[in-house]
């Protein structure tokens, strides 16, 4: 279930009816798709080969093929982040720095949780913490930043136009946290 933290209020909520359009005002679109249990069981396990990530695209190729149509989309693939994996926490330290993409940044998360924190344009800070069974698309050019909690571990199908716009444009600024991570 999101939950939604408003740094400047500091008044986190699990209301959908309130995420959502918060999240909308924002340009972020915010989905809820269905988990089987072939895909929790999958996304549960400590690696997963090629044939398995295969296997949770075609599980959700209807809902795949919908956002690209809609938005553009041209391929997708699977990330599955353990906390054991070798380089680990080099890879992770690029993601909760500070920046932005030339692209959308799209996740449809399928196991495990982590936090996007978020700057608007107004420079107001908020986190969303993401668990299985939700969809997020950050849109091109806005500022974030996302960390794992401690057990690192998210297994995320992820979409994009062309992979060379994923490259982080950092910036020097304080984001915000909330309780430890």
């Amino acid at each position: 279930m999101a939950k939604l933290t408003p740094l400047w209020t500091q008044e986190p909520t699990t209301d959908p009816t309130k995420i959502g359009p918060f999240l909308a005002t924002e340009g972020i679109d915010y989905a809820e798709w269905k988990l089987p249990a072939e895909v929790t069981s999958l996304a549960s396990k400590n690696r997963l080969s090629d044939d398995e990530k295969n296997r949770l695209l075609e599980i959700f190729q209807s809902e795949i093929s919908e956002v690209a149509k809609s938005k553009g989309y041209v391929d997708a693939d699977v990330v599955a982040i353990r906390g054991d994996l070798p380089g680990i926490d080099d890879a992770l330290a690029k993601f909760d720095k500070v920046h932005f993409h030339d692209d959308d940044e799209v996740r449809a998360i399928v196991g495990g949780r982590g936090v996007f924190g978020f700057i608007t344009e107004d420079g107001r800070q908020f986190l969303l913490e993401v668990s299985a069974g939700e969809y997020i698309s950050v849109p091109a050019g806005m500022w974030h930043w996302f960390y794992c909690y401690e057990d690192r571990n998210i297994t995320a199908l992820r979409l994009f136009k062309d992979t060379t716009g994923w490259t982080p444009h950092y910036r020097e600024i304080k984001r915000g946290t909330v309780g430890s991570a």
